[in-house]
């Protein structure tokens, strides 16, 4: 694949309003704004919207005095891979550009995690840091993760000298639209240099959890596969998640922009550190998983008024279980069911292959019943729908 120097390229910005925050309220609303406009048609890959989005992306990292290139890997798809600094260990930091295309905005996912990647790069390059810094703006990854798949089996830098990977996703709104505003950190688990890094710089909003209980569902995943020492920020899908409804109007930017500044101390402390991050063959999971997930289930029932009766079942089942059960299941399965709850629409697959055939497992035939009631409700009319209900008018009986 052809691998090519990026022009400098002139991308009108207005002028900005000075803000108070560390990171700049300003720039990250602008960023997030420019990709998600409608006139980038919700930049799917391959577009004309992406292509925009990859030369803006180059553009402000140009301008910052990073050394820009892209890499293309067919179909008019291609990374922006751009560096500063001369030391051969590098730190990355990462977002894919691309969206879900035409009609859908894809502003939270995942314009603004670009926009905090552009504004991280900026803060760290006058931190005159011991490592250099590689920004990756990913091609390709609503379609199975190929722009980062590729860069990693393709590496611009070798991979050996990362010292580790950031990736950035789904950023600037709340989870399951709950009143908190969290910040998710993932990858902790592999590495006791990142973990003791991240542990000094937490705060209250910080959820600290493994990676296996969302599984292989951003860019991190194929720097994972090759070992490479990893963090994977993420504020967690909404209602709005792949749909429609995922506008820049709706980001708390304020918020975001705090997380940022955050963010960067830490990507700053693993820079500095005089311990190199290693990759563990077998990972240590938080310890405040259980209690974690124990509260979003509770605040969920506390905040949501019209909770479907398959999710109070399966919640108090799950916090009474997770007492006592220490499997990784169990903790999936809980997971699961949160993310089942944040974006409606998508929970059917969920509910009929991983939480009903759960409870269906434990023999809780009422549970599973439910869960397959909740899943037909997000059904086409059609086959699937009737098997589910079928599925749980037979354990009804």
């Amino acid at each position: 694949m052809k691998l090519k120097k990026t022009l400098h390229l002139a991308v009108w910005i207005p002028v900005l309003l000075v803000s108070i925050s560390a990171i700049s309220v300003d720039r990250i609303k602008m960023h997030t704004e420019s990709l998600s406009a409608p006139a980038r048609e919700g930049r799917r890959a391959g577009s004309e919207g992406a292509a925009f989005a990859a030369q803006y992306i180059a553009s402000q990292l140009g301008e910052m005095g990073f050394e820009t290139q892209m890499q293309e890997f067919g179909g008019n798809r291609k990374n922006v891979i751009a560096k500063s600094g001369t030391a051969e260990r590098y730190i990355l930091l990462g977002a894919h550009y691309d969206g879900q295309g035409r009609g859908f905005p894809s502003a939270s996912d995942n314009a603004a995690g670009v926009a905090v990647v552009l504004e991280v790069a900026r803060e760290l390059k006058a931190k005159n840091l011991p490592v250099s810094l590689v920004v990756a703006g990913f091609d390709d990854e609503e379609q199975g993760l190929n722009g980062a798949r590729y860069y990693t089996d393709h590496p611009i830098y070798p991979l050996q000298n990362a010292a580790a990977a950031i990736i950035f996703d789904t950023m600037g709104r709340s989870f399951i639209d709950l009143q908190t505003f969290a910040l998710f950190v993932l990858g902790t688990e592999y590495s006791k240099e990142l973990a003791e890094i991240v542990q000094k710089r937490t705060r209250p909003e910080m959820v600290v959890i493994g990676t296996d209980l969302v599984g292989p569902r951003s860019d991190f995943a194929p720097f994972a596969v090759k070992r490479v020492p990893y963090l994977f920020f993420s504020n967690a899908t909404h209602k709005d998640y792949h749909g429609e409804g995922d506008t820049p109007d709706k980001i708390d930017y304020r918020r975001l922009a705090d997380q940022t500044s955050v963010i960067v101390q830490i990507v700053e402390d693993i820079a500095r550190s005089t311990a190199p991050p290693a990759f563990l063959a077998q990972p240590v999971y938080p310890s405040a998983e259980k209690a974690t997930l124990t509260r979003y289930m509770t605040q969920v029932e506390r905040e949501y008024k019209d909770l479907p009766p398959a999710y109070r079942l399966m919640f108090a089942d799950l916090k009474s279980r997770l007492q006592t059960d220490n499997s990784r299941d169990a903790l999936r399965v809980a997971t699961s069911a949160l993310l089942a709850i944040a974006t409606p629409r998508f929970s059917r697959f969920m509910l009929s292959l991983i939480l009903a055939p759960y409870f269906e497992g434990l023999g809780q035939p009422a549970i599973a019943a439910a869960s397959y009631e909740e899943a037909a409700k997000w059904a086409q009319e059609g086959p699937t729908r009737r098997e589910l209900e079928e599925k749980a008018r037979s354990l009804r009986q």
